[in-house]
């Protein structure tokens, strides 16, 4: 009976130890860094978005060690903050994030992409322009090309010219070039180019802009064509 009691008493002392350690490594897990960045995301599912932010901050408050990174938190907490139209601080999170990381790493294209989705969020798209102005990235350059401003480039090299010409410009990019004739500054009432500007004899100020489809605006350039009349052969 005694051996019977204390065999009972063990295989319930056992599993209060196992319960026990259960609850503590669930505490534990659900409390870790990658924890809270689970639990995070079932917040952010659920739209809670601000209570994501408050776990991201608790992960960030334990030291790192391996995955995930003090980045990849910060950026996750860029993504929720975004949600909550909060630009200014994702922005400032990302920014902060690519400037912290390897160029041309994970972490730092995983930052671009976080700067430009709220930039394009908020549709501040000049900010934009003028992030991706300033990155030395080629290939940050080059994904997001169509948000560059690029200004137009004279294929036909302003000068003299006998009889008529075709003037023709060419610009990088996603949008439309403008111009004009008459020296005026082109906008975007202007005419626009649509493969060539045809010149019969006179003299020309052909001045023209580039928009791209976000309504940026380049610099305006400008070339003078003098176009010389053909003399009639006798």
């Amino acid at each position: 009976m005694r051996r019977s009691i204390r065999a009972a008493i063990v295989l319930v002392s056992l599993a209060a130890a196992m319960c026990f350690g259960f609850l503590a490594y669930s505490y534990s897990r659900a409390n870790s860094r990658q924890g809270l960045l689970d639990r995070a995301a079932q917040e952010a599912s659920n739209g809670s978005y601000l209570e994501a932010v408050r776990l991201l901050d608790r992960a960030l408050a334990i030291p790192a060690s391996g995955v995930p990174t003090d980045n990849m938190l910060y950026l996750k907490k860029a993504e929720y903050l975004e949600k909550m139209e909060d630009y200014d601080q994702a922005l400032s999170i990302a920014m902060r994030v690519m400037k912290n990381s390897q160029k041309d790493s994970q972490e730092y294209m995983d930052a671009w992409t976080r700067i430009v989705s709220v930039c394009t969020a908020s549709e501040d798209y000049a900010k934009l322009s003028t992030l991706l102005e300033g990155c030395d990235s080629a290939a940050v350059r080059e994904k997001y090309a169509n948000y560059l401003i690029y200004d137009p480039v004279f294929i036909t090299l302003p000068g003299t010219y006998d009889g008529q010409i075709t003037v023709e410009l060419e610009a990088k990019g996603d949008g439309t070039i403008f111009y004009t004739l008459n020296g005026d500054a082109p906008s975007d009432k202007s005419m626009m180019y649509n493969g060539g500007i045809s010149l019969g004899p006179g003299i020309y100020t052909v001045k023209a802009v580039f928009i791209n489809r976000y309504g940026l605006k380049s610099s305006i350039v400008s070339g003078t064509f003098q176009v010389i009349a053909q003399e009639d052969e006798d």
